[in-house]
């Protein structure tokens, strides 16, 4: 793990707006602070999650002790008539006894600027916010020396490298855009460190597994969940998750139209000379720059895939589920 993380950093906190972003203005991180009337300020980010194209919640991350957060989801509404976009947030939370209970909190959104006002039995204050571009520290990584490049934006090394279903396509940004089939290299792979890029689309209508559904199967046999499950709690079926198997460390999701990365290490089963499996296959996975799975052996394969029997060397899969998830800048270096 030293080997791996010496090469990445937090999280890059870009303060601006990206071009995705100008789609749904509301829509994003958030980060600013509050401030008590007794002075007390601390800082505060939040998410805000599209639940239609005019209705939102917000989700407040408390500082709490010992560096923890806590949790809150508050409610909001575009007014329609607003030119800016204007949205209302109001509701009430219960951050719990060591935090003062629960507390009333109104506010509202436009222009990349959140300011509102929450009240408690003991205190009350302000909050102020701006939205955030977050960026993974590793979006954009050049292939090293030995890799195997997959896709590079051109229509040239798509045809080469996959064995394309004809309804995929690549877009004039150079992304491969899913449409009609999964698709698998032509190449097979062994232990190996995997870079994918990926952007799920905004589908604020949709919930669960019909919300930009789409995985990257290593050996074709893996499933690392790829999903709109920005601000969502973990688990083994959303983004990041090894379907049926692990649940995330974290969330570390970024917001539909923002491209996103995978940097995979993968160690693969081993097996003795009559072909009965010795060592479970074995799954590292930073996802944009935090570690969300460490090591993590796989005792078995995850449905949906080329198939269940475990192999030494196999191919890597990009899974279609009905969603027009894009893929870009995917290389594969095997370990030496």
């Amino acid at each position: 793990m030293t080997r791996i993380m010496g090469v990445l950093s937090a999280w890059v906190l870009v303060v601006g707006i990206a071009a995705a972003q100008e789609k749904v203005p509301i829509m994003g991180n958030w980060e600013g602070k509050y401030v008590a009337r007794s002075g007390e300020t601390d800082s505060l980010r939040a998410q805000i999650v599209g639940e239609s194209w005019t209705e939102y919640r917000a989700i407040f991350f408390v500082p709490a002790n010992e560096g923890k957060e806590v949790r809150a989801e508050i409610k909001g509404k575009t007014d329609e008539k607003s030119k800016e976009g204007r949205t209302y947030f109001e509701g009430t939370v219960n951050l719990g006894e060591a935090l003062g209970g629960a507390y009333q909190i109104k506010g509202e959104a436009a222009g990349g600027v959140f300011t509102g006002e929450f009240t408690g039995t003991e205190t009350s204050g302000t909050i102020e916010m701006k939205r955030v571009l977050i960026q993974s520290p590793t979006l954009g990584k050049q292939p090293p020396k030995g890799a195997a490049v997959l896709m590079d934006g051109t229509n040239k090394t798509f045809q080469k490298e996959w064995i394309i279903q004809p309804r995929w396509i690549v877009d004039k940004d150079g992304s491969a855009h899913i449409q009609g089939s999964s698709i698998v290299s032509v190449k097979s792979f062994g232990d190996a460190e995997y870079h994918v890029e990926f952007c799920t689309p905004y589908m604020p209508n949709e919930r669960g597994q019909a919300r930009g559904n789409s995985g990257v199967y290593v050996h074709g046999r893996y499933e690392v969940q790829v999903l709109d499950s920005f601000a969502d709690e973990p688990a083994n079926n959303l983004c990041g998750g090894i379907y049926q198997i692990a649940t995330p460390l974290l969330n570390a999701c970024l917001p539909p139209l923002e491209w996103q990365t995978y940097d995979i290490t993968f160690i693969a089963p081993r097996f003795d000379k009559d072909g009965k499996k010795i060592k479970n296959a074995e799954i590292t996975v930073i996802h944009n720059g935090k570690v969300i799975h460490d090591h993590l052996s796989l005792p078995t394969t995850t449905p949906g895939g080329i198939g269940i029997d475990e192999r030494s060397e196999s191919q890597i899969l990009l899974q279609d589920h009905g969603d027009p998830v894009r893929y870009r800048n995917v290389w594969i270096k095997p370990l030496e």
